[in-house]
């Protein structure tokens, strides 16, 4: 099996990171004259909210690390589908419901937006329930079930963090909520982190016993 030299560091070519650099310059510049025709000011859009509204920049930290974490997993998730060797259907729907979930928690989608298309947020929520059914249960075909203990666990939480928010309105709610949301997407993280670390596992012994 041959090896790249370790003077080659880089992957891709020159021209690669120049067409990124072009794509990435064309998504903001869209962005920002969507924002302009629609009368928002651009800084708005570029700046940290917290800087541009003066407020602390701790607000929202729980909320803002549930996201890292889901696209963190999305990531993992989708890079372990991509070069691993076993679940990669699974994994691909796992890389697929996470980088929704952190769009949708990071812009407000189930609240602000879907519910102006006529979607409800209880539909959203279903929606959601039932793509984590799926995942565990595509996850069943796989492992046995005490296998698959902290995905039971993640489930579970986000479970009752949604049955709180579409049945209950308070502070102490609130808190009860997000704090149960926090712990599930923790554990949905660490899970599936794992996952993908035996999916790549899998592959790199196979290709050291191919040497």
């Amino acid at each position: 099996m041959s090896h790249p030299s370790p003077d080659h560091m880089d992957r891709f070519p020159v021209r690669t990171y120049l067409y990124a650099a072009g794509l990435l310059g064309f998504a903001v510049a869209a962005l920002l004259v969507a924002a302009h025709l629609r009368g928002i000011p651009m800084i708005r859009m570029l700046r940290d909210p917290a800087s541009f509204y003066e407020y602390s920049p701790l607000s929202g930290i729980v909320s803002y690390g549930g996201i890292l974490l889901m696209t963190s997993t999305a990531a993992i998730s989708g890079f372990a589908a991509y070069v691993g060797f076993r679940w990669r259907g699974l994994l691909v729907a796992v890389a697929t419901f996470s980088g929704y979930f952190a769009l949708d928690d990071l812009f407000m989608l189930h609240d602000g937006v879907w519910p102006r298309f006529g979607i409800p947020e209880e539909a959203i929520m279903v929606g959601f329930a039932s793509a984590g059914l799926g995942i565990l249960l595509a996850a069943q075909t796989h492992a046995r079930p005490w296998r698959t203990w902290g995905l039971y666990l993640a489930l579970a939480l986000m479970s009752g963090s949604i049955l709180i928010d579409v049945s209950l309105q308070s502070d102490y709610a609130t808190v009860a909520e997000d704090i149960l949301k926090f712990l599930s997407i923790g554990i949905w993280a660490l899970f599936w982190t794992g996952v993908s670390s035996r999916a790549v596992g899998v592959q790199a012994r196979t290709h050291a016993v191919q040497a």
